[in-house]
């Protein structure tokens, strides 16, 4: 069993605090929470409450944000319900797999982790998978009948071949980024 407070420790080093880059196709983020993905997200009232305070600085946002309780925990609970519990990664018994899955899922969609995750399997092993983007019992079971080392490699190269094929134009300052997010998992 993998443990999302592990996963989510990693993961919330890459995704920062307060920042609205115009270059940045999510706009308004707090959190690795992009205001135009998610503009439902009980967090961004927060957010609004503080900017409406203290003036729109990143820095003073970040400096109260951080220091507030309840936006802390709707940040760890809209991380785990919608990024970790949905690709059910806390039944992938290998904690590094399920964590460069789990961090791929925030930065890129959990339909494409998983769909990748489905790949990859296929590649290090005999086992016939659907790529269908939902990690359900049969993704499980093969997930965790191969080699996690192998998986994890492959899995890696198949995001590092993403994040290259995506950095183009406005979003190629955004590679190096991109790529760094890796080197936690590899093997």
């Amino acid at each position: 069993m993998s443990d999302f407070s592990i996963a989510k420790q990693l993961t919330g080093i890459n995704e920062g605090g307060y920042v609205n880059d115009p270059n940045d196709k999510g706009g308004e983020t707090y959190a690795g929470i992009s205001r135009n993905n998610w503009s439902g997200w009980r967090g961004w009232l927060i957010i609004d409450g503080l900017k409406d305070t203290n003036g729109v600085s990143a820095a003073l946002i970040n400096q109260k944000a951080k220091a507030n309780v309840q936006l802390t925990q709707l940040i760890w609970s809209f991380y785990k319900q919608n990024f970790w519990d949905i690709n059910q990664l806390s039944l992938i018994h290998d904690q590094q797999l399920a964590n460069t899955v789990y961090d791929f899922g925030v930065n890129s969609g959990t339909v494409r982790a998983a769909k990748y995750l489905q790949d990859s399997v296929k590649l290090v092993s005999a086992i016939k998978l659907s790529s269908d983007g939902i990690i359900g019992p049969l993704t499980l079971q093969a997930v965790n009948k191969s080699d996690p080392a192998k998986l994890t490699l492959i899995y890696n190269s198949k995001r590092q071949a993403f994040y290259s094929s995506i950095a183009k134009g406005t979003q190629a300052r955004f590679l190096k980024s991109w790529l760094s997010r890796i080197k936690p998992y590899k093997t």
